[in-house]
C-alpha cells in the first residue's frame, strides 16, 4: 500500500474562498497525497554531533534523539530509502558513502567568472571589503576543530542499507537509479543548509522532485530577537509552503502513514 498523507501548503487567497480577499483570511490548504514507498526517500541534512552554537546544538540534539530517530526506524522498516547528506567532509567518513568510487574525488564546484560586477566587488575584497559582515575571529580555533572532528549525531547514525552522499548530483543519481520521486526532508538548519546546500530543498525542487518537510524534525539558527518564538524557523517553513518548494507534515502524521501500509 502507498503512504497516504495530508500535506500542508499555503495559498494567498481567502480560505474559505467566499471571505473577503484579506490577509487575515489566508490560511493553509491540505492536499491528499499517495506515495509509493519504493519511490520515496528520507533525506537527513547535516544532522551533526558538533555545532558551535550551544543553544542550537541542544535543540537539534533533542530533535535527533526524540523525533528523527523514531522516523528513521519506521522508515527503514517500511522500506523507504534512507539517505544521509551531512556535507562532503563528513560524508566520506562513512562506509555507506555512495557511490564508493567517489570517495576522495569530491571537490567544490568551480565558480564561473563574470565580467560584471568586478571580481573584487563580487567577492567583497579590496576597497569593497567593508561590505562583508565578518566574524570577530575570536572563535576560529574552535570552529576549525569542530569542522575537523564533526560527525553525524550518535542517535541517528547510518546503518547497513542506508546511503551517505556529499553532493546534490550524487543524490540525483541515486534517486534516478532507484526510481525515487519523493524526498522527505529532516535535519538542520531550516534556514541555512536545508534550503541552500546543493542537496538541499531549493536545488532538488529545481530538479523536479516532490519535497515534503517534516516541520517538527528541523530547526533553524535563531538570533536574539527571533529565538523566543523560533521565528526564523517558522518563517522559513512558511516560505517553503508558500513558494511551492515543499509541502509539510508532522512526524506523527508521517509515522501514522507508515503504520498504515
Amino acid at each position: 500500500m502507498p503512504l497516504q498523507l495530508s500535506v500542508r501548503h499555503i495559498v494567498h487567497e481567502p480560505n474559505p474562498p467566499d471571505l473577503p480577499y484579506r490577509e487575515e483570511h489566508f490560511g493553509y490548504v491540505h492536499l491528499p497525497v499517495r506515495i509509493p514507498v519504493e519511490q520515496a526517500a528520507l533525506v537527513l541534512v547535516d544532522c551533526w554531533d558538533q555545532i558551535i552554537v550551544e543553544s542550537f546544538q541542544e535543540r537539534a540534539g533533542r530533535i535527533c534523539e526524540e523525533t528523527i530517530r523514531p522516523i528513521l526506524t519506521a522508515s527503514r522498516s517500511a522500506g523507504i530509502t534512507v539517505v544521509y547528506a551531512p556535507s562532503p567532509p563528513v560524508a566520506e567518513k562513512f562506509r555507506q558513502f555512495w557511490p564508493p568510487d567517489a570517495a576522495g574525488k569530491i571537490a567544490p564546484a568551480a565558480a564561473t567568472a563574470a565580467d560584471w560586477p568586478p571580481a573584487d566587488f563580487a567577492k567583497r575584497q579590496g576597497k569593497w571589503v567593508h561590505l562583508q559582515a565578518r566574524r570577530s575571529g575570536l572563535h576560529q580555533e574552535q570552529l576549525d576543530r569542530i569542522d575537523r572532528d564533526r560527525s553525524i549525531h550518535p542517535s541517528v547514525l547510518p546503518q547497513t542499507g542506508d546511503f551517505v552522499i556529499a553532493t546534490g548530483e550524487q543524490l540525483h543519481r541515486l534517486c534516478k537509479e532507484r526510481g525515487i520521486l519523493y524526498l522527505f526532508y529532516v535535519g538542520f538548519a531550516t534556514n541555512i543548509c536545508v534550503p541552500d546546500r546543493d542537496y538541499g530543498m531549493r536545488a532538488m525542487r529545481e530538479r523536479g522532485y516532490a519535497l515534503i518537510l517534516l516541520r517538527d524534525a528541523t530547526t533553524g539558527v535563531e538570533a536574539s530577537d527571533t529565538y523566543p518564538l523560533l521565528a526564523a524557523t517558522n518563517v522559513m517553513i512558511h516560505q517553503f509552503e508558500l513558494r511551492d518548494i515543499a509541502g509539510t507534515i508532522t512526524s506523527d502524521a508521517f509515522l501514522t502513514a507508515l503504520g498504515g501500509i
